[in-house]
């Protein structure tokens, strides 16, 4: 069996410098193949920029829980604060992104797929972009064998893969492989670098998880003048909370 690669982002929250970067990089390893695990919007300063310019690559792409709850005008994201104060944040950035967001990229958002699932050789994949369940479940490493084991059933796939928890990882559970892409645009693995990863499926089933740097203070300026809160612009530099 020959080998297939493609490669996976998520959660790109409207930072454009972040994609531009992980998409040259892509480019750059003469990967052919992008798949996109959701939330294109919120907390970022250029949501519709984003999305044209996954709409012009063509990327495959689910839904994601702020992507929902901006097209269909929802009072919360499904999100998972740490704080009051957070919250606050979040619901002035679904606010402030829900008014900026062209109608017709809301139609466009409006018409993805909760899911997307194909075969890679004897492998069936499947993508979301919270859990096989819901779109707004984190699945998060530290829940451990017994949560996955439930997942893995639920998900009746050799590859199941997701964003939403903003922190890359692969999982090997017996013949089943969990991978979350991180996130390009709002990364929490405690540095600014944007995350994807590079699946590659053959006799086994490799995930390289990709950092990219890029222009953050670009992206942090351009929050500020747009007027949504500067600790969003902090969290980017963190790449945290």
């Amino acid at each position: 069996m020959g080998e297939a690669i493609f490669a996976v982002i998520a959660d790109l929250h409207g930072n454009l410098p972040a994609l531009e970067a992980v998409l040259a990089d892509i480019r750059r390893r003469g990967v052919a193949r992008i798949y996109c695990a959701g939330d294109l919007v919120g907390y970022g300063p250029w949501p519709n920029e984003v999305i044209e310019r996954v709409r012009e690559e063509n990327i495959l792409t689910v839904l994601g829980n702020y992507d929902d709850a901006v097209a269909w005008l929802r009072p919360v994201c499904g999100c998972d604060y740490p704080d009051e104060k957070s919250r606050v944040i979040g619901e002035h950035s679904l606010l402030w992104t829900a008014r900026e967001v062209w109608e017709e990229n809301v139609a466009w958002l409006r018409q993805l797929p909760a899911s997307l699932r194909w075969q890679e050789g004897k492998r069936e994949v499947l993508l979301v972009h919270g859990s096989p369940r819901s779109l707004n479940e984190y699945l998060l490493p530290e829940k451990g064998p017994d949560f996955f084991q439930e997942i893995k059933t639920q998900a009746g796939a050799d590859i199941l893969i997701a964003g939403h928890t903003h922190r890359p990882y692969h999982l090997r559970l017996e013949e089943v492989n969990i991978i979350n892409a991180g996130s390009v645009g709002r990364p929490k693995h405690g540095n600014p670098n944007a995350t994807y990863v590079l699946i590659t499926v053959g006799e086994q089933v490799k995930v390289d998880i990709i950092e990219v740097p890029y222009d953050v203070e670009r992206t942090a300026a351009q929050i500020v003048k747009a007027g949504l809160p500067p600790e969003l612009a902090d969290f980017l530099r963190r790449g945290g909370w």
